[in-house]
């Protein structure tokens, strides 16, 4: 990955703030499978356990991440590598400030073969993430064009990458966008920022 050493060190550190919109998962039950695609130290799947739901896995590569998840938020099952999978199938996949983390082409392209394969037809994905024209006073960064990619920019030893508009519809061709919403927040470092929420259907019907 192109910043596994960030997170690793750094990154371990840090204390994420993206909330879940608990209304978006108001139809599934609590034995809904839930994969946490880069979950780091597991707050995601402690705000999931906190609403009833019990099926869930916690991917991060970083083995920094994954210890402190075992420490800080111990109960589900916590995994470093895609492998450890096998054949699972999940109901719903949530990438918190995962898109971001992994700024290339290829990392992007290995994540949505990933959901892909662990994913069945009707399979919810929850993306919580940046988008460039949301956050305008970023546009000094965005034009750093880290990866000859606007959007992309160095922050501390790590690069990170907000998104174009239609990004991610672009990205999950085959998925439905069937929710979106933007809200103000703050980054890990604690700067202003609007964080851009969407919930897609796997198939385009």
């Amino acid at each position: 990955m192109q910043n596994t050493d960030y997170w690793n060190r750094e990154g371990t550190k840090k204390t994420f703030t993206h909330p879940i919109n608990v209304e978006w998962l108001s139809d599934l039950t609590t034995t809904t499978t839930i994969l946490d695609l880069g979950c780091g130290y597991g707050r995601i799947v402690k705000d999931l356990n906190q609403l009833g739901f019990s099926n869930i896995v916690g991917l991060d590569p970083s083995t920094s991440m994954i210890m402190r998840a075992c420490e800080e938020n111990p109960g589900p099952k916590y995994v470093t590598d895609p492998n450890e999978l096998v054949n699972d199938l999940f109901d719903l996949v949530m990438c918190f400030a995962l898109f971001t983390s992994c700024p290339t082409i290829r990392e992007q392209s290995d994540l949505v073969s990933l959901i892909n394969q662990h994913t069945h037809g009707h399979s919810l994905l929850y993306i919580s993430d940046y988008n460039t024209e949301d956050n305008p006073h970023y546009r000094e960064r965005y034009e750093q064009r880290k990866l000859n990619t606007f959007g992309c920019f160095q922050s501390s030893t790590a690069v990170f990458r907000h998104h174009i508009p239609d990004h991610f519809s672009v990205l999950f061709e085959d998925w439905s966008k069937i929710k979106e919403r933007t809200f103000d927040s703050r980054t890990m470092n604690g700067s202003e920022i609007v964080v851009h929420q969407y919930l897609f259907r796997k198939g385009n019907r």
